[in-house]
């Protein structure tokens, strides 16, 4: 088989697409919980239009507001319980990646109410409940993917769930109403998200042709919409959002299959233990990873350049730019060898091309840190 592509998520993008699609909505059950952040719904508008859209189908709705950043498993599991006191047969996600993914868990916890947080590691029996998502940022991809990254409480890692059931019954984006409350620093640290996304799984080793074509597509949304706000204190118009968005979404096409490779697992422990949001932690390896990328693909790599019309070396210039101003920590050499074991079993090494074993590992945390 040369590949095998499966996408079963509705997505509708545009300009007032959760009020025209309220009956949508409406066809996935009788009673809805919303599974949120505390402010970023609010903030952007997408609860009102949800809330209104759900009122017009004669729904009953509750919120569920206690999702983080890294959504950690036992604020899923508690969303999960909330939803079956309420009688909840669908789930409504709105927000960034956090609540997003926490929605998709919910549901997972919500139809097998015998699951304590960490065994939704180990599979469910019954399916998760229908559940919609609707985007508010520019980064996860989520909206289409199979994926919920979760934060272990006891261990604060992260570790991803991926079935067949965490697809969205719909998924809906009015990128220009939705994300034009982001901050600055957010709107790039989740498009640097969305460009890690695209960049690691057209390298994988596990990628096609239909996830690199992808790939491809959000980078030719992402690069020119990243250019045009480089300067401090810069913000995107409203193309430049839509343009945000829809990069997103091809990005998160692209790795839903293949999965994704160093940039994104090294990158935790940046976000893991020194708070660094988490497109900014994985962008820090990005420039390490084309090097690594280049070096083992180089006819891949060229056509990649080629449909970019960009240099391997302004590619590299360019992402490190919006991460300079980190202060990243230093580790000794035997700090860093320490860190090692961390990655020992991280699929995302093996689909990183050429054979990316331990002394280069080493040499990019080297590179990096002690540089």
């Amino acid at each position: 088989m040369d590949f095998s592509f499966c996408m079963p998520a509705k997505v509708l993008v545009g300009s007032g697409i959760v009020g025209q699609n309220a009956a949508l909505l409406g066809s996935l059950g009788s009673r809805c919980l919303l599974v949120t952040g505390k402010n970023s719904a609010r903030l952007s508008g997408a609860l009102d239009d949800v809330t209104a859209a759900l009122d017009s189908q004669g729904i009953p709705w509750s919120v569920f507001d206690g999702i983080g950043q890294n959504p950690l498993l036992s604020s899923c599991h508690a969303a999960g319980q909330a939803a079956r006191e309420f009688g909840a047969d669908f789930l409504v996600g709105i927000g960034g990646g956090s609540p997003l993914d926490a929605a998709k868990a919910a549901a997972v916890y919500a139809a097998n109410p015998e699951l304590s947080p960490r065994d939704i590691y180990g599979g469910h029996k019954n399916p998760a409940l229908p559940f919609a998502l609707v985007g508010t940022t520019s980064g996860t991809g989520s909206e289409v993917t199979r994926v919920s990254v979760l934060t272990d409480d006891e261990t604060g890692r992260k570790k991803s769930v991926a079935t067949p059931d965490l697809y969205a019954r719909v998924s809906l984006g009015d990128p220009c109403r939705y994300t034009a409350s982001l901050s600055r620093r957010f709107t790039i640290s989740t498009a640097l998200d969305a460009v890690a996304h695209a960049v690691e799984s057209y390298f994988a080793k596990t990628a096609d042709p239909i996830t690199r074509a992808c790939s491809v597509e959000a980078l030719l949304l992402l690069i020119p919409a990243l250019r045009a706000i480089q300067e401090p204190d810069a913000l995107p118009d409203s193309d430049g959002r839509r343009r945000l968005y829809l990069g997103s979404i091809y990005a998160g096409l692209a790795f839903n299959g293949p999965g994704l490779c160093f940039p994104h697992a090294m990158g935790y422990l940046l976000s893991e233990e020194y708070g660094v949001p988490h497109g900014e932690a994985c962008a820090v390896f990005l420039p390490q990873f084309i090097e690594t990328a280049t070096r083992e693909e180089a006819q891949l790599s060229s056509r990649l350049f080629a449909k970019l019309g960009v240099r391997k070396q302004e590619l590299c210039t360019f992402l490190a730019g919006f991460t300079q101003g980190l202060e990243l920590p230093s580790f000794t050499d035997g700090e860093l060898e320490a860190l090692l074991p961390r990655w020992e079993d991280s699929p995302n090494m093996g689909r990183t091309p050429g054979s990316f074993d331990r002394e280069k590992r080493l040499a990019v945390l080297k590179k990096i840190f002690q540089s």
